[in-house]
């Protein structure tokens, strides 16, 4: 989403070079050879530049990776809604009503966003609002003529097809897990809510793939400690979080903490905080 598949091949030449990398399954069993410096590769929300221009990188080097994907795309969705909403921000007019709400494109340093008159963020009304609003959200953007720009933008925010992740599934070097069904925040969501996307997305991918999936990557991150019971309860044997919600979740074997890459910082900095587990 925010590196060049040049930057990306870099990454993964140096990575190949200097450690050991895994399959997914192998890292929560922890069958590998533990002298050498260990990770795990993943990849969110399931675009096609991951099939276009990540697979053949990992299929180049040999290097395992899992793609976590949404099921959107069972739904027509060509787009997440935090890429429309991004996409929609920098081609969108000055101010757009939504919902009986103006809000105002700002800019801070070289970050464009919108915001109400009380200072709060588009984004953030989206994710913590009910499904409905960013149905508004998109149609509001769409019916001021700003989508019919973003084929420019495509790499950025195109989805990958069914026959897509079907294809993408069929390499050695990839696996297929589950990012939610419409990559809500499920932290935020009812309880009942949250339980329907998780299991909207499995039956969706199972399908799909024609096998059980048992990976799991919150969408955000975030999760609620009966999530990981329920996301258990139907399969999920292998969950992931970006930032755990309290210390006890470290020792939790169906849990492992996750390191988001920072594109903006140098190589060495990337590294060492990857070495550290935290930036």
């Amino acid at each position: 989403r925010f590196i060049s598949a040049t930057a990306f091949e870099k990454q993964i030449h140096f990575l190949a070079q200097n450690a050991q990398i895994v399959p997914l399954d192998d890292y929560f069993n922890q069958t590998f050879d533990h002298q050498k410096y260990t990770i795990a590769i993943t990849f969110d929300d399931g675009y096609q530049n991951n099939l276009r221009y990540g697979l053949p990188i990992l299929e180049k080097y040999k290097a395992a990776a899992t793609f976590f994907v949404t099921s959107a795309a069972e739904l027509g969705a060509n787009w997440l809604w935090m890429d429309f909403l991004d996409v929609a921000t920098q081609l969108g007019p000055k101010k757009i009503e939504i919902d009986g709400c103006i809000f105002q494109k700002k800019k801070w340093r070289h970050t464009l966003y919108y915001a109400d008159k009380k200072g709060q963020k588009l984004v953030d009304c989206a994710r913590y609002s009910p499904w409905t609003f960013i149905q508004k959200m998109e149609t509001a953007f769409i019916n001021a003529g700003v989508w019919s720009k973003s084929g420019s933008f495509s790499d950025y925010w195109q989805l990958l097809t069914p026959p897509e992740i079907q294809q993408l599934a069929a390499s050695p070097c990839a696996r297929i897990g589950a990012h939610g069904h419409t990559h809500q925040d499920l932290a935020f969501l009812s309880h009942q809510e949250a339980c329907n996307e998780l299991q909207q997305c499995k039956n969706a991918l199972e399908r799909l793939l024609g096998h059980n999936i048992q990976t799991l990557a919150y969408p955000f991150g975030t999760y609620t400690p009966e999530l990981l019971d329920f996301a258990e309860h139907i399969g999920f044997s292998q969950q992931l979080a970006v930032n755990f919600l309290c210390a006890k979740d470290k020792n939790d074997p169906r849990m492992r903490e996750r390191l988001c890459i920072n594109p903006f910082i140098s190589s060495n900095n990337q590294w060492i905080a990857v070495q550290k587990g935290k930036y």
